[in-house]
């Protein structure tokens, strides 16, 4: 005779929290941090209803190629851009709300300490360089791109490529300006310095 099978309780909105954001640290903020991080957010918000057009784009693109026959490239050519836009900035808002992927099997086994000591090794001897990079890189081949009048090079595709080729160089910006704001935070955690604001 097989015993019953106990009953197991679980409160899901615990659970899911503790998926999301165990890996994450809360690091003391401060007066410049949030100043960058605001203006980030706004760009943000922004950049959200990007999806919402997205979306209403592609349901556009699908009626009228299963329902009138018609096909347009530059619509699925705005697509692409849509995506690209939408994921560049995306690693920024991931980056700046530390909610970006970890390794949290070794992560969870560091002292605090240890993680934010390797948070700014991450930050100045990865992300910033490489920040750097791209954008002085960037900037000319936006150049190039507009001087030539680049354009698609499909029949009926859209014309100003140098337009999604800036998308690159405004990421990354964006992107450094979210990893300074994470140092100013870590570094004020590690050295009290800047010093971190008052919390309410």
């Amino acid at each position: 005779m097989s015993q019953p099978t106990p009953e197991i309780n679980l409160d899901l909105e615990k659970v899911e929290d503790a998926g999301a954001r165990s890996h994450g640290l809360d690091f003391p903020r401060t007066w410049l941090s949030d100043v960058i991080e605001k203006v980030l957010e706004l760009v943000s918000y922004v950049l959200n209803s990007i999806w919402i057009v997205l979306v209403l784009i592609i349901v556009a693109n699908v009626a009228g190629r299963y329902i009138f026959g018609i096909n347009y490239v530059w619509v699925e050519e705005v697509q692409w851009h849509m995506y690209a836009v939408g994921f560049m900035f995306g690693i920024g808002y991931a980056l700046m709300h530390d909610s970006h992927v970890r390794v949290d099997v070794l992560a969870a086994n560091f002292r605090k300490t240890t993680r934010a000591v390797i948070e700014v090794i991450a930050i100045v001897g990865i992300i910033l360089p490489l920040c750097w990079i791209i954008i002085s890189y960037g900037i000319p081949f936006v150049e190039a791109s507009y001087n030539r009048g680049e354009r698609s090079s499909a029949p009926g595709g859209l014309a100003n490529r140098w337009m999604i080729k800036g998308v690159i160089v405004l990421a990354f910006a964006y992107i450094g300006l979210a990893a300074f704001a994470r140092l100013l935070r870590v570094s004020a955690y590690l050295i009290n310095f800047p010093r971190p604001r008052a919390t309410q």
